[in-house]
């Protein structure tokens, strides 16, 4: 049964949040309603879909797989997720009924609002104003980390979990460090820079194109082929 929750305003800023796809930003909310009050759920995604995206076409399972590939949901036991320090982020009502769902098995525990006060909602959020450095997962092979806090910030800055399994797919780790340089060089080139970053691609554009092979760096500020990137 869906519940009331509360979000709030630095959600739409966190830098785990806006790696996100839009309609995985959805769910992530979506999943708050249906967690108890310890932040456990039943990991359905086909009743996420008919209950929060009717009308709308997408991959659910992608969804879903996107938020467990951020940590922002964990799946335990037969068919159970929990939602990491859900508690620190949720004024529960206090007639909201106890959870009947078990405590996950050797996972960490849901952080309590005591716990993590000095957090924001869901995932890193407001970190980076507090001056916390974004510490790279136990996952993120060599160089992925650097890669990611190099790209520029902008609305295409989006599902890092797939830029992970991308960097991962092309073995990335090995041209980690000609990728650092060809992006830093792509950062001062005309095309990036023009119209305020307009034609900056998406970095899981850039890693599924191989972008950087061959990239000639002493020439790459006058690269043409920056425009058409979604």
């Amino acid at each position: 049964m869906a519940r009331i929750r509360t979000i709030k305003p630095e959600f739409f800023t966190s830098e785990d949040i806006v790696s996100l796809s839009p309609l995985a930003r959805l769910l992530y909310v979506a999943t708050w309603c249906e967690a108890d009050k310890e932040g456990r759920l039943a990991w359905k995604p086909l009743t996420f879909k008919l209950r929060y995206f009717p009308g709308d076409e997408c991959d659910i399972k992608a969804l879903c797989q996107e938020l467990v590939e951020a940590k922002l949901v964990v799946l335990y036991g037969d068919g159970l997720a929990y939602i990491p320090k859900f508690g620190a982020h949720q004024h529960i009502n206090p007639r909201e009924s106890a959870s009947q769902l078990p405590e996950p098995d050797a996972s960490p525990r849901v952080a309590t609002r005591q716990t993590l006060d000095s957090d924001a909602q869901g995932g890193r959020e407001g970190k980076e104003g507090k001056g916390t450095p974004d510490a790279s997962r136990p996952d993120e092979p060599p160089g992925f980390t650097e890669f990611w806090k190099t790209w520029p910030s902008n609305d295409r800055k989006q599902a890092k979990g797939k830029c992970l399994e991308a960097w991962k797919k092309a073995h990335a780790e090995r041209d980690a460090a000609l990728i650092l340089a060809h992006v830093e060089s792509l950062k001062t080139s005309a095309g990036w820079r023009d119209k305020g970053g307009q034609f900056i691609p998406a970095p899981l554009v850039y890693l599924n194109n191989r972008r950087w092979e061959g990239a000639e760096l002493a020439e790459v500020g006058g690269e043409s082929s920056i425009g058409s990137f979604v």
